[in-house]
């Protein structure tokens, strides 16, 4: 499943506190509590569902987590997720095909119990779904019904059985006590023991017609309870139908009383029409100014349908105009720039040429591409170096050093000074280009700069391994063959370049039996800051902190305005790009260079990419 089809799910399910709901009391008390404690306001509002670091209220912590994630975002999209990610045997059902044979899977548990089938059917985004979860999880609802009726009454029978048992136990008893040998030298005769024996038989035939007449009450109590449940629905139905009528009714009575508003109107109307039309007299027309009215008419449709032949050969001819139009409005505006950059570049010639420098000397030019010194420049000879060719035609070599890297832009229009033949100066004539920080994006093998919600054309080989990652381009705009786009791109490193000055961390354990996330790294107590890979959040804090990191995370879709770093200038910023809005990355990049904190880019939101890259940027 693509992320870019659930998440636009998630943006959406993170607002059903329904389904959080259901969520929360799904998940376990521990990971309840590792969304609480990190949280310091949240976990002082839920103190008092806790005692001992233990949950003692559940539902009152539920609710407590749930209100305070109403004003936050993150807190939403992290009890979703998460619950997405530990149940991925019951997100598979979404893979299933949508047949019979997987509602019966569904129905016997394979995609989990019935709370996690509810959770389902909330979060499924296929259409027509609904009735499906509705069959399962009335059955499911009915048969808990049936099996909590059924247990209510085996207590209950239990209950009457054990006394009346008990009844006939006791009776026994005395039975046999009283028939047994005569141990009292004949104290009692036998005459008395066979009375006795007589009452008991009579007692325990009575006690027989008790039962009897007791299971006959039990299922007649049954039968009424029943009788009555079904009563219940019953009154319950006929008042929906009823107060759906009532509705109706009041509904039709007021359109009834419009539409007799409306009636009397139109018959008051109608009653002044025709006095109206009675008190005129009828007109006469005669039947020769009937075929006249008859000609006149035929003459008016001829002369409307030559007028709308007319009307159409017009705007032919408009649209024909407007377009010859738009192209010499293009031509001129192509014209227009052409004129101001060779006025521009005519301007800085002059203001060169006052400084009447004999020496010095003004090219405008284009970088056109790497090249060789010639061997005409001795030690230089064989050296790479830029080719910049002059509006002129005239060709001259820069050296790579003498370039700003922001400045080696081929295509881009530039303004070199020279002095006895070595560059000087060199600044660029495009008051229109751009500097924008994004991701490189390859796509049926054309290469894309995805900026915020824009994308634009690269016009410089790229390969595949950059692909997905940030880096920083120089746009440029249209101009004559020219077409607009990015014409330099610079990649973002993976690992910071850290200053020797930087505590250094013990190396890593060597096991290469074990997999790379389990391989702890040990550090010095550096302070790391991480941005993005919302999906993991907070895990990044408890890796770090267990390798022995001051780690912080936040979220990738936060404003750099509503971050607070709480602990001083960190010795590292890591910025994750998966799940990272764009203009959080341009700001990231501009505050780290403003404070000189290095940065390093993770492509991959995994735990073990981001040990990684500190144990490299560490080390």
């Amino acid at each position: 499943m693509a992320d870019e089809f659930w998440n636009k799910i998630y943006d959406r399910l993170i607002d059903n506190f329904e389904l959080l709901k259901l969520i929360c009391f799904d998940t376990a008390n521990q990971e309840l509590l590792s969304w609480v404690n990190p949280n310091h306001e949240l976990k002082i509002r839920c103190n008092r569902y806790l005692r001992f670091g233990v949950i003692s209220d559940k539902k009152g912590l539920i609710n407590e987590i749930l209100a305070y994630s109403k004003t936050n975002n993150p807190l939403r999209r992290i009890i979703l997720l998460t619950w997405v990610n530990k149940n991925q045997s019951s997100m598979n059902f979404f893979n299933q095909a949508g047949n019979a044979a997987s509602v019966e899977k569904l129905r016997n548990g394979e995609f989990g119990n019935i709370d996690k089938v509810r959770i389902l059917s909330l979060i499924d985004p296929r259409q027509g779904s609904s009735k499906l979860y509705k069959d399962v999880l009335e059955e499911a609802d009915r048969k808990a019904k049936e099996k909590a009726e059924m247990e209510a009454e085996k207590q209950e029978e239990s209950t009457h059985t054990t006394i009346s048992n008990a009844e006939i136990e006791a009776a026994l008893h005395s039975k046999d006590i009283i028939t047994s040998p005569d141990t009292n030298n004949g104290a009692f005769s036998g005459n008395f023991n066979e009375v006795v024996y007589e009452e008991l038989e009579k007692i325990k035939a009575a006690l027989e017609v008790l039962k009897d007449v007791n299971a006959q009450l039990k299922s007649e109590n049954k039968e009424l309870r029943n009788e009555q449940t079904k009563r219940k629905t019953e009154i319950s139905n006929y008042s929906t139908k009823l107060e759906s009528k009532v509705n109706e009714n009041k509904k039709l009575s007021s359109e009834l009383a419009k539409e007799k508003d409306l009636n009397s109107s139109l018959n008051t109307q109608l009653k002044f029409a025709k006095e109206e039309l009675a008190a005129k007299p009828a007109p006469t027309i005669s039947e020769s100014e009937v075929n006249d009215l008859r000609h006149r008419l035929d003459e008016a449709l001829k002369d409307n349908e030559r007028l709308q032949k007319t009307l159409n050969n017009k705007e032919a001819s408009l649209n024909r105009i407007k377009d010859e139009n738009n192209d010499l409005r293009s031509k001129l505006e192509t014209s227009t720039n052409q004129s101001n950059l060779v006025s521009n570049l005519q301007k800085k010639l002059n203001e060169l040429q006052i400084k009447k420098n004999i020496k010095s000397q003004a090219v405008a030019g284009q970088i056109v591409t790497k090249a060789r010194f010639d061997n005409t420049y001795g030690e230089k000879s064989g050296k790479k170096c830029w080719l910049f060719v002059s509006i002129t035609g005239e060709i001259y070599y820069l050296d790579l050093n003498e370039v700003p890297k922001n400045l080696s832009v081929p295509e881009e229009y530039m303004l070199a000074t020279f002095e006895d033949n070595k560059l000087t100066q060199l600044q660029s004539l495009e008051t229109e280009r751009k500097e924008l920080l994004g991701n490189i994006k390859l796509e049926n093998s054309k290469a894309l700069f995805i900026c915020d919600d824009e994308s634009f054309p690269i016009y410089q080989d790229v390969t595949e391994k950059w692909n997905g990652r940030p880096a920083r381009g120089i746009w440029l705009p249209e101009l004559e063959d020219r077409e607009a786009g990015i014409y330099k791109l610079d990649i973002l490193p993976d690992t910071a370049k850290l200053n020797k000055t930087q505590p250094k961390s013990s190396k890593k354990s060597t096991d290469k039996d074990k997999n790379k996330a389990e391989k702890q790294a040990k550090f010095n107590g550096q302070k790391v800051i991480v941005f993005g890979g919302d999906r993991v959040g907070l895990e990044y804090e408890k890796a770090l902190s267990n390798a022995g990191l001051v780690a912080k995370w936040f979220s990738g879709f936060s404003l750099l305005t509503e971050i607070s770093l709480g602990f001083g200038k960190p010795d590292l910023m890591i910025i994750v790009t998966k799940q990272l809005s764009h203009a959080l990355l341009r700001e990231l990049n501009a505050y780290a260079e403003k404070h000189s904190i290095p940065v390093a880019y993770s492509t991959r939101r995994g735990i073990t990419s981001v040990l990684e890259i500190a144990s490299n940027s560490f080390s």
